[in-house]
């Protein structure tokens, strides 16, 4: 599911630009809309007894992106680890579907209580598909 996102004046630097900073916000945001749409909101990762943590964040700058454009970010799984899962990102200026920003987010499943690595659970493997199989939920 795309999560969009109207920029604001709050959004952007003294360049008329978005903060750079901001884009991990974004994507932050589209992950909760999409574990949310998947069934897996909250903070127990939908009944799962889990919690997830982003451990690496790679994000490549394309284009800029001003005050009033409306962008939309894009999820797909590129792979599962043993406790993490590898996201790909993609947020596109949807006025003429310029890039703006791509790139990748490790996530880590992890016990509440003591934020110790543990294993994905399978009814997340299971509701946000199987990369292998090109089925992951998008």
């Amino acid at each position: 599911m795309p999560t969009t996102q109207k920029l604001r004046y709050s959004d952007c630097d003294p360049q008329g630009i978005v903060f750079n900073g901001n884009y991990a916000r974004y994507w932050d945001d589209a992950v909760t809309d999409w574990f949310d749409e998947a069934g897996l909101g909250g903070a127990d990762m939908g009944g799962s007894g889990v919690d997830v943590v982003a451990a690496r964040i790679e994000m490549d700058f394309r284009a800029p992106a001003f005050l009033g454009d409306t962008l939309q970010t894009d999820i797909v799984v590129e792979r599962f680890g043993s406790t993490s899962m590898t996201l790909g990102f993609t947020t596109i200026r949807l006025s003429d579907a310029s890039v703006v920003t791509e790139g990748r987010e490790v996530i880590v499943f992890v016990d509440p209580d003591g934020f110790r690595p543990t294993p994905v659970p399978d009814v997340v493997k299971d509701k946000l598909g199987n990369p292998d199989t090109k089925d992951s939920v998008q």
